[in-house]
């Protein structure tokens, strides 16, 4: 009751202040590859936090030990991750235009790119942050619409062969490399490389990839380690609709 009879403006411009800085850290990493390193570092400061309280001295002394190592280890391996939050903060966040529903407009690309044979690998990021692949590709930034699909697809540009990554609402990156898969059981002469790819990402992430087939106008899926083959338009709908559900 002490507490809160002390409890004046100026503190509560300081929690504030906290709050909207903790916030934006929050807005700034989540979706990179840091965001997973900092709720793991977060699960490790519990379990300090844990040994102390209940005097569990072995491990308590672990962290003593390896704190300030760690503290420059993370700063070292995630110089890249910090440059680029700052320079975030610096340049600020820019608001942007929200698209059409994101699932209509990537069916209705498909189905056009599929009709006209025209090869294309789309990868919607779901948990897992997929900054890592797509900083090797083409900064977009632009809405997801069925039209910015086909023309970069239908291109014979450098962007046409590579990967588009879609998170939420947005075309992040274009032309991007994803990892191929290594598997060979079941693999079918006709699944090309575009559908190793997929299978690979869908290997190392929660990524739903969609595969249009340049040679046969297929579409396949590729979702948590397997690679469906030649589904159906309410196949694919229902997909869509569970990866942004």
């Amino acid at each position: 009751m002490a507490l809160l009879e002390s409890f004046g403006l100026q503190d509560a411009i300081d929690v504030l202040i906290i709050a909207v800085l903790l916030y934006q850290a929050y807005a700034l990493l989540v979706g990179t590859r840091a965001w997973n390193v900092l709720r793991g570092l977060l699960a490790l400061s519990a379990l300090w936090f844990l040994a102390g309280l209940f005097e569990l001295q072995a491990t308590k002394w672990l962290f003593d030990a390896i704190a300030p190592a760690g503290f420059l280890a993370i700063v070292v391996v995630f110089q890249p991750e910090l440059r680029a939050v700052l320079e975030r903060v610096g340049r600020g966040r820019k608001a942007r235009s929200s698209s059409a529903d994101p699932v209509q407009e990537i069916m209705a690309a498909v189905r056009e790119l599929a009709t006209h044979r025209r090869g294309a690998l789309i990868a919607i990021e779901r948990r897992t942050p997929l900054k890592e692949y797509a900083d090797k590709g083409t900064p977009i930034g632009a809405p997801v619409t069925s039209a910015l699909l086909q023309t970069i697809f239908a291109s014979k540009g450098p962007l046409h062969d590579g990967a588009v990554i879609v998170r939420e609402d947005l075309v992040t990156n274009a032309g991007v490399i994803l990892p191929l898969s290594d598997r060979h059981e079941g693999w079918s002469v006709k699944h090309g490389t575009r559908h190793r790819a997929a299978l690979g990402l869908s290997e190392v992430s929660d990524a739903l990839v969609l595969v249009v087939s340049e040679e046969r106008g297929t579409v396949s899926i590729a979702k948590d380690g397997e690679l469906t083959p030649d589904v159906a338009p309410a196949d694919l709908l229902r997909a869509l609709r569970e990866a942004y559900a």
